[in-house]
């Protein structure tokens, strides 16, 4: 028997070099690499035949083949082409002469050559002829029967691809693929009779019987149960399993993998019981694996079971022996997930740092010790690692601009603007970039080079729909102009900026409202559309002691004291621990005493407010004017 070796693989290529997928693409390759071969007397072994379905244990009941059931019905419109077996001489020359016993071979692979190529363009009904000559040559071939089987049911009838599969079993009983495939197809392709499926059932327990210790046989019959709603059988398989005394891992683990169809770990309701009945097949793998590095692969899938079945106390232990005997990395990375889920936080930074230290290349892990460090408010730690998962696997847009927000909360001000200016480099059609620069810029005092890189940015953002074109932009550049002194520029984009506010931001629109309010009133200048403004902030937001202390300011430049004192006194009570921020409020109600001439009041205030330590120099230099104009004449 000539048998054509089959393995669980795409197609290879035929001949072990250079050829492409279609098997040296022509025939004349593949004859003239076998008569050349076989004419220098060296031992041909033929190539394997691709994997036509590569999991015995698949009962989706889905064709699997490479023509689809639209092939088989457009196949006469496929493009034709003439890929039949050329006539070859009689006399050969001796160069092309195959040594004798060889020609079968020669012939088999070149219909399969043929076969495939067929196949792919389309053309199944000439392909399966093609098909059945290989298996005449080879008929016991499983994988190679299966095929042909399917193709055989769509041109031929369902009986004889039976007959076909039948055959494949009686030739090769020694092996379970026949049987499945059988069964497969018996259950894939119905028949009419409702008695159809007492064959396949048979043809079943016979695998069982035959093959008792083939992990993939109780796999697929369990499921080919499940697939009819016979659950009680799949049960019963599996219990038939669980009598086997078999000392192999993988087989508990094969078997355990397929128990979680017939026992379901998502149904709540019988998920005590379930559970029970599933951990015995893993239990029984984890007894008989090996600790220390040859175990470490079969504990580590028996850990990802008790991961996803949310058994996570024993994930947790199996890791941590994994850790401690391998330092196994794929464990350590599990530890990690176990402890954040668990809030170690500590030891999950711990395990993750270590991880990075050990593979710094892992660009994965670079990201995951980031966003480990910016949730614990860390963002100078999280900068270096972005920038090294940045050099190694490359840097979209949004990395550059979140390395940018890091280097902005570290206050790293100079690498920020040199980022900013690569940046720009590489996506010159980013505003954002420019606005990081001008944000690191102010931070650094540099009011003009701040406000020309937000002058860029808003050029390229004033038309455009671009995302950056909000109330935060704009409050943030007017913000700049303020500081810069162009108060009045600044005022057209606080205004802008609340326009822009949408309704449902109700805290910055207050914010923004507040600030423009405030900033015309230390200006002294617009006071009725400042008030306005102010009014309209503690609306909005109305046990603001912020937005409270601006309101008593502004009664303050109205000339109603009375009214100031009451609303900064009010302001000042919102507030449990004063801080030196807070120093302002108190400032403002000495203020107010002073103009109402209760120069004891406003000398306590003043020295209430210096004693809160404020670092405004402006104000300090306020407080001690103030001091001297209290003092009784």
């Amino acid at each position: 028997m000539i048998r054509l070796r089959s393995a669980k693989r795409k197609p290879r290529l035929a001949c072990g070099n250079a050829c492409s997928e279609m098997w040296c693409g022509l025939l004349g390759c593949t004859l003239f690499f076998l008569s050349a071969a076989l004419s220098q007397g060296q031992s041909l072994r033929p190539p394997p035949l691709p994997a036509l379905r590569s999991n015995v244990a698949d009962i989706s009941g889905q064709v699997q083949a490479t023509g689809s059931a639209a092939s088989y019905s457009n196949d006469r419109q496929a493009v034709r082409a003439d890929l039949s077996l050329p006539a070859i001489a009689k006399k050969l020359p001796a160069h092309l002469q195959i040594q004798a016993g060889a020609e079968k071979l020669a012939e088999a692979l070149a219909h399969y050559s043929v076969a495939l190529q067929l196949e792919k363009s389309g053309q199944m009904r000439e392909a399966l002829a093609h098909f059945l000559a290989v298996l005449e040559l080879d008929p016991a071939n499983p994988e190679l029967a299966a095929h042909t089987a399917e193709l055989v049911y769509h041109y031929q009838g369902r009986a004889e691809a039976v007959a076909l599969l039948n055959k494949a079993l009686s030739l090769s009983p020694h092996q379970p693929a026949p049987y499945l495939n059988l069964v497969r197809f018996l259950t894939t392709y119905t028949a009419e009779d409702a008695f159809e499926f007492d064959r396949a059932k048979q043809v079943l327990e016979d695998v069982m019987k035959h093959f008792p210790t083939r992990s993939d046989v109780y796999a697929f019959a369990s499921l080919s149960y499940l697939s009819r709603n016979m659950r009680a059988d799949a049960v019963a398989v599996m219990d038939q399993a669980l009598k086997q005394t078999i000392t192999s891992a993988a087989f508990w683990m094969e078997v355990g993998m397929a128990a979680q169809q017939v026992w379901p770990l998502a149904q709540t309701e019988n998920r005590v019981e379930h559970l029970r009945r599933v951990n015995v097949f893993f239990d029984k793998a984890l007894a008989l694996t090996p600790t220390g590095k040859k175990g470490e692969v079969a504990r580590l899938e028996v850990a990802q079971f008790f991961l996803l079945s949310n058994q996570l106390d024993r994930a947790r232990i199996l890791c941590e022996q994994l850790n401690i005997q391998t330092s196994n990395l794929q464990a350590r990375k599990l530890l990690y997930r176990l402890y954040e889920s668990a809030e170690e936080k500590d030891k999950s930074l711990d395990v993750l740092e270590k991880i990075v230290a050990d593979v710094p290349n892992d660009v994965e892990q670079r990201r995951l010790l980031v966003n480990a460090y910016m949730l614990r408010e860390m963002p100078a730690r999280a900068v270096p690692h972005l920038e090294a998962a940045i050099q190694l696997g490359g840097g979209e847009v949004s990395d550059y601009q979140e390395l940018g927000d890091l280097l902005l909360k570290s206050q790293l001000y100079e690498r920020l603007i040199q980022l900013s200016a690569r940046s720009v480099k590489l996506y010159p059609n980013v505003p954002m970039f420019h606005v990081q620069a001008a944000l690191a810029q102010r931070a650094l005092l540099r009011w003009e080079k701040a406000i020309q890189s937000f002058e860029r940015a808003h050029i390229m953002v004033e038309n455009s729909q671009s995302e950056l074109v909000n109330h935060r932009f704009y409050f943030q550049y007017g913000l700049t102009l303020e500081r810069a002194g162009r108060s009045d520029d600044a005022g057209k984009m606080f205004e802008k900026a609340i326009y822009l506010t949408p309704k449902e931001e109700i805290e910055d629109a207050a914010n923004t409202m507040n600030y423009l309010g405030f900033m015309w009133l230390d200006q002294e200048k617009y006071l009725d559309k400042a008030g306005e403004l102010i009014r309209k902030a503690n609306e909005l937001q109305p046990d603001n002691a912020a937005y409270i202390d601006s309101l008593g300011w502004w009664y303050f430049k109205k000339g109603d004291y009375s009214k100031a004192l009451k609303e900064l006194q009010r302001a000042l009570g919102l507030i449990k621990v004063l801080e030196s921020e807070d120093a302002e409020i108190v400032e403002h109600i000495a203020q107010t005493y002073l103009k109402m001439n209760e120069l004891e009041k406003a000398r306590e205030s003043f020295e209430q407010a210096r004693s809160l330590q404020p670092k405004d120099p402006k104000l300090l230099k306020r407080l001690e004017k103030g001091l001297e104009q209290a003092v009784k004449p």
